[in-house]
């Protein structure tokens, strides 16, 4: 029986032996044949040696991305503010999350002050035209009031202008014959008379006349000559006198006939101006009224919020809940304020969504509109999908108050077209994994297999039961892989964990190997990176080479090692999602230079080897293929 017992005893523990080697054995071939053409067999790991600390560097392909998280956003949304000029209550809403059709009501608000004020409105319209059409009569009137009195005066004008022409053209040339006339008979009649009382002399002196009748012809020749001198007399005083005084007095008449004329010309003229300004701000008065009206009927009509368009209900305090995390001033519900241009309702349009992501400054400059990716749901139970990158935020946005230094971009993906987009609602907490490019058929190692000793980039492989550091050259990294371009062949095997002190060679740096991996001994013993041809940090073709990207490697190793930076340090990230967290350490700190030179060599732009920050500053940040110590 205790045979027995200990044969059943011995039996388990061989079983679980094998369980925990299967296990280990497992894990190796995952950690060294991920995203590999060819995976190598249980067997393959077996003879390799492999353990699930050390992969194998091997010749493979990998995507260049980057993680970052957001939520989903309608493409397309319409915001319904509210449209009062004056604060006014919630009197009926629709439910949230209600599909609702164009012209479907959304909200009703209080409108009785509204109605009050448009009927007293109408009244004041109402006496407004009143008034307008009183003043075009009176407008109308005063024309034919001014046609009226301009007649007159033109008549009275023309009158004296005749009488003045009459005089002068037939009353004074009548006068001036008549006058004539008179003298002349009068000069005749004396001279007859004359004649007439030298007979009658010569008769008396004969005899032959009585001195009664010589008498008598005496005194008519001196009536003719007193009416001659009275006939001259006359018609000098006219000419001197009564012409002139004539003449002044209808050229008097003209005058004055047209000075009315012009003062009723000119009075018209100003009764018009009136009547006809009077007409003017009756019609503004009544324009006026009438756009007070037509205002207070539109917003009348604004208490009525209706649809503009499809789309699902949401309301602007639930997305203020969702922005800042507090509770506000509630719900939009029955009896609720609402003010002037207020944010009441969004209707997303939910059959385009975008994922509105946000991804580190450094990696800005990287993504390209265009550019694939893929978005993770949570409310999908984490079903992935196809998403193409639509814009890139201009300005960067900063961390607020838990990260002041951190400066992010928003990154839009439009979803491809889908049956699940139906399930799909704004706000939902998304991840995207952009593609910024890919490696083709490169020597690759895990990047968490990668360490930096000083300006110098290493990994650690196996020699016994020991570990010996290999220099190598770092070209494009993603989040998981790293592209070896120098120091190590394929088929090597490197450690994927930082090794204990004890496991490591105390080896010194072989120059030739420095040389392979792009590094040179100086003459003081220091090493550092070998200069390139062209200026450090000037990309070649869209390439950095590892020669500039060892050389900040080794400017932020050499600047942090006055400071106690330890001598050993993972290999960051290239790029990672989310938030990186900053940290306070000099190794984290000075590593940033080094792993963005390294994360540079993969973009297609331009720039400066050395320029480059890993998010947040940290080396690189750590996305969800990383390891988290660059985060």
């Amino acid at each position: 029986m205790m045979n027995k017992a200990k044969q059943k005893r011995r039996g388990r523990r061989l079983v679980v032996a094998g369980l925990c080697a299967a296990a280990v054995m497992g894990s190796g071939l995952i950690m060294a044949g991920a995203n590999s053409p060819s995976r190598t067999s249980a067997k393959g790991s077996k003879d390799d040696g492999l353990t699930a600390d050390l992969a194998i560097a091997r010749v493979q392909s990998f995507d260049i991305t980057t993680t970052a998280s957001g939520e989903l956003q309608a493409k397309n949304q319409i915001e319904i503010r509210s449209q009062l000029e004056s604060q006014s209550t919630i009197t009926e809403v629709v439910n949230e999350g209600s599909l609702v059709k164009k012209g479907d009501l959304l909200i009703r608000l209080k409108s009785d002050n509204i109605q009050t004020q448009i009927d007293e409105e109408m009244l004041r319209v109402e006496s407004a035209r009143a008034e307008l059409v009183a003043a075009e009569n009176s407008y109308e009137i005063q024309l034919s009031e001014n046609e009226s009195k301009t007649s007159a005066a033109q008549l009275k004008l023309d009158l004296a202008r005749l009488t003045l022409e009459q005089w002068t053209k037939g009353d004074v040339e009548k006068q001036r014959q008549q006058l004539d006339l008179a003298i002349e008979k009068g000069e005749r009649d004396l001279a007859r008379l004359r004649e007439k009382f030298e007979r009658s002399e010569e008769l008396f002196q004969q005899g032959f006349l009585s001195k009664n009748e010589r008498d008598i012809d005496e005194i008519a020749q001196i009536e003719a000559e007193a009416n001659l001198k009275k006939t001259m007399l006359e018609r000098e005083i006219y000419w001197s006198y009564t012409h002139p005084k004539d003449q002044r007095s209808r050229q008097s008449d003209v005058d004055q006939a047209e000075a009315e004329l012009d003062r009723v010309k000119r009075q018209n003229e100003i009764q018009l101006t009136s009547r006809d300004a009077d007409r003017l701000n009756k019609r503004r008065q009544k324009t006026v009224r009438e756009q007070r009206l037509a205002k207070l009927e539109q917003q009348f009509a604004a208490c009525e919020i209706v649809a503009p368009s499809d789309g699902l209900v949401v309301f602007a305090t639930s997305i203020e809940r969702n922005r800042w995390g507090g509770g506000g001033e509630g719900p939009l519900q029955i009896g609720r304020e609402v003010f002037p241009n207020m944010l009441l309702i969004v209707l997303p349009d939910t059959s385009s969504m975008v994922a509105s992501v946000r991804v580190h400054e450094s990696l800005a400059g990287r993504i390209r509109p265009g550019q694939r990716a893929n978005v993770t749901i949570d409310a999908l139970g984490g079903r992935a999908l196809p998403a193409t990158v639509e814009s890139i935020g201009v300005m960067a946005e900063t961390g607020g108050f838990r990260d002041p230094n951190l400066r992010e971009y928003t990154v839009r993906a439009l979803l491809d077209p889908s049956d699940l987009i139906g399930e799909l609602k704004p706000a939902m907490r998304c991840e995207a994994t952009i593609t910024m490019g890919r490696v083709e058929n490169a020597l690759t190692i895990p990047l968490q297999a990668i360490f930096t000793d000083g300006a110098v980039r290493m990994v650690y492989v196996p020699r016994g039961n020991k570990y010996v550091k290999v220099p190598v050259a770092v070209g494009r990294r993603s989040d998981i892989f790293a592209e070896i371009t120098g120091g190590i062949s394929e088929g090597t095997r490197v450690l994927l964990r930082e090794p204990a002190p004890g496991e490591v060679l105390n080896i010194p740096w072989d120059d030739a190997q420095l040389t392979a991996a792009g590094y040179k001994r100086e003459e003081n013993g220091e090493i550092v990176p070998i200069a390139p041809a062209f200026p450090a940090g000037i990309a070649m073709n869209g390439m950095m080479p590892e020669g500039a990207a060892a050389m900040g490697a080794g400017g932020g190793a050499r600047s942090g090692g006055a400071g106690g930076m330890p001598a050993l340090r993972r290999e960051a990230p290239a790029s990672g999602g989310g938030r990186p967290r900053t940290q306070n350490t000099s190794d984290d700190s000075n590593s940033s230079d080094s792993d963005s030179a390294s994360s540079e060599s993969s973009t297609s732009t331009p720039r400066t080897g050395t320029s480059g920050r890993s998010p947040g500053g940290t080396g690189g940040g750590g996305g969800r293929g990383g390891n988290g110590r660059g985060g």
